[in-house]
């Protein structure tokens, strides 16, 4: 038997990749007011030095920062000592979690599993970085596939690549950043367990044939006829070659026998894994929708199959949320572009979904949704990337909004100002005049850039999680009344700006800039307070909301979504996705701002 014992990272990428995620797991859990490190003294250099003892009297941390808007702090990767006995040892965030066990006060089935997702995320992390990092002035010329293979992850989830379920082969095979193609594996489905949805425009017949192909689809009907069966009673559904062979071919075993789900085999078109692993871009027909399938791994915080719920129901919102801004003159202006989600289908378990409150991930093994693709609204001379992208940095500390800023022959401020009429005017405009709260981080939002300027924004993955206001309840159809969320806490509606926008994206994106470009948090938060002041400007009417939807407030809530995992059972079975806590008081750096120049002025 040849077995290959060789370790296949090496101890330079390794420590690198602990002393990486040692400075995030330090600044994200100071941030949730987990670790509470103390001041030891500021330096020459303006940072703050500070002292951090574990739960072992022999084991102590030292790392400098520098104190950002937020609560937030900039750790220096480099500055960060373990010392044992007062002996220097290397840096090792699965011991860091083991040591600060008592002072985090966690069970040890939690620390297992969350040592478990530390490591998997670690091993990803030094993979990358022995593949190399792209010059931020090369990334700026890539396309779009080039951009979203570079990307690290969720900024804001300390375990943002476990993955749990995938081996290092399919680590290989399957995960962004390995930048290798996959075809999907095609099951027949009975339509007595199986549900296709569609927009109303759209013909089953018709929308298999795009997508498959004309000889393919006749191919897969033929198949049901040699087996006996008829066309029409069956669905065709494509699913993840590691779905397939690591779930539905044990789970569905009896359906498969008895010929309720039939294998019909590869499809032609070649496809490439997204940021979500489960999303898949259509390589060889770039126009051709995206392909959204289930994935049963544990991926930053959930297990990532598809809830039949949303896929019965997807294309019926995209449906509603288009119809409510199609004669929105002020978004076509902007040129903002919602992703529609045109078809779907779901397959129910016989034995999971009969059982009352069974866990999420029961019900969500096998399904499939299409999202119509973001490359049939580039114009020519367009380029589009994941916003994800604009926290990126290479290796010699320039980022890519600086890189972009360079191309575009603009100063950062200048094109920092573009970036947010693109983005956050027409998110404004969506949440004060159509009422409506999408999700708008780095993964949900693509940027349009001609000659690295910003144009205009393309926003995805919004029928997932839309929730609706009072004032959006009052448009909504009936039949899509149990699919949506729904608040009414006026306190809670600003969030999805406060935290979805300023906490979970420009609190990073101002810290790189603030960090490697030279340009000033405050001058950065200042282009925010303008930009918003400016949309108010223009829409006076709807200054009733402005005021109960108010984005002024002194403070909001902060998100614990690291302590999630650490705290209040994180790793129990709930049946349905784990939900992060919202608490406390962050300082709203729009406030400070505002305030700041309302003291300037007098």
């Amino acid at each position: 038997m040849n077995t290959n014992l060789n370790n296949t990272i090496s101890q330079e990428h390794w420590l690198q990749a602990n002393k990486n995620l040692m400075a995030k797991t330090i600044a994200e859990l100071m941030h949730e007011e987990l670790l509470k490190p103390v001041v030891a003294f500021q330096d020459e250099t303006g940072y703050t030095v500070f002292k951090l003892e574990t739960g072992f009297d022999n084991i102590e941390y030292s790392f400098r920062g520098q104190e950002r808007m937020m609560d937030y702090w900039h750790i220096d990767t480099d500055s960060i000592t373990k010392t044992d006995h007062s002996q220097e040892v290397p840096v090792d965030v699965a011991a860091f979690f083991l040591e600060m066990q008592s002072v985090f006060d966690l069970d040890a089935y939690t620390l297992a599993r969350y040592t478990e997702e530390l490591l998997h995320t670690l091993y990803c992390d030094a993979m990358i970085l022995s593949k190399g990092v792209m010059p931020s002035k090369d990334l700026a010329s890539s396309d779009y596939q080039t951009v979203e293979h570079q990307m690290t992850g969720h900024p804001w989830v300390i375990v943002n690549k476990s993955r749990l379920g995938f081996s290092p082969r399919d680590l290989k095979a399957f995960s962004p950043e390995s930048d290798q193609n996959l075809k999907p594996i095609w099951l027949a489905s009975h339509t007595s367990r199986s549900a296709f949805q569609s927009l109303d425009h759209i013909g089953r017949e018709e929308f298999y044939r795009s997508e498959i192909g004309d000889q393919l689809y006749q191919d897969f009907q033929q198949k049901l006829v040699n087996e006996g069966k008829s066309v029409e009673d069956y669905h065709f559904i494509p699913v993840h070659p590691w779905q397939w062979e690591e779930k539905l071919k044990i789970h569905f075993a009896g359906d498969i026998a008895s010929g309720l789900l039939i294998l019909l085999g590869e499809g032609n078109d070649t496809y490439s894994p997204q940021q979500s692993i489960r999303t898949l871009f259509n390589v060889d027909h770039p126009k051709k929708r995206y392909l959204k399938t289930a994935v049963s791994i544990l991926s930053t915080g959930n297990i990532r199959g598809l809830s039949p719920k949303q896929m019965k129901i997807a294309p019926s919102i995209t449906e509603w949320v288009k119809s409510l801004i199609k004669d929105d003159a002020y978004l076509d202006t902007k040129g903002t572009i919602f992703l529609g989600e045109e078809a779907s289908i779901a397959y129910l378990h016989p034995q999971y979904g009969a059982i009352t409150n069974v866990p999420y991930q029961y019900n969500e093994f096998l399904g499939a949704l299409w999202r119509e693709s973001a490359e049939n609204y580039l114009k020519e001379g367009e380029q589009m990337v994941t916003m994800a992208s604009l926290l990126y940095v290479d290796n010699n500390g320039v980022p890519l909004v600086q890189a972009f800023a360079e191309k575009a022959g603009m100063s950062i401020k200048e094109w920092v100002a573009s970036y947010l009429d693109a983005y956050l005017t027409p998110l404004l405009h969506i949440y004060y005049t159509h009422s409506l709260c999408v999700t708008p981080h780095g993964e949900n939002i693509m940027v349009v850039l001609k000659n690295g300027v910003p144009q205009r924004i393309v926003i995805k993955d919004f029928v997932d999680d839309i929730v609706l206001t009072t004032e959006a309840r009052e448009k909504l159809p009936a039949h899509l009344a149990d699919g949506l969320i729904q608040s009414s806490n006026k306190e809670n509606i600003p969030l999805f700006i406060l935290l979805g926008v300023f906490d979970a994206f420009f609190r990073y994106m101002s810290n790189v800039l603030h960090t490697y470009s030279n340009f000033k948090e405050d001058v950065f938060w200042t282009l925010v307070h303008d930009c918003i002041e400016s949309y108010k400007a223009d829409n006076t009417h709807l200054q009733e909301r402005y005021e109960k939807y108010d984005l002024y407030v002194p403070t909001f809530k902060r998100f614990y979504i690291n302590s999630l995992r650490l705290k209040n059972n994180g790793y129990s079975e709930n049946k349905a996705f784990a939900i992060p806590r919202k608490d406390g008081a962050l300082p709203n750096p729009l406030y400070q701002i505002a305030n700041k120049n309302s003291v300037a002025v007098l």
